[in-house]
């Protein structure tokens, strides 16, 4: 598993994760209920794919509101 973003709030996160769900990547929400950081995780076979529909969202959206891409993977 590999992080594909990191999110503000839990909501953010699950946004997205429905996003990814809903074409096809299997995402779930890693929470860090110490304040850290909310990651959101998908499959290492899918990351690219992952990547590619997080920026994309991000675009569409705008830099309001949308998970911050994680490092190159």
């Amino acid at each position: 598993m590999v992080t594909a973003a990191f999110c503000s709030n839990p909501a953010e996160a699950e946004l997205l994760r429905s996003l990814l769900k809903e074409n096809g990547i299997d995402a779930f929400v890693l929470d860090d209920s110490f304040g850290g950081a909310i990651r959101l995780q998908v499959p290492s076979d899918q990351a690219a794919e992952a990547k590619r529909i997080l920026d994309e969202a991000e675009k569409e959206l705008g830099s309001e509101g949308s998970g911050q891409p994680a490092p190159e993977v």
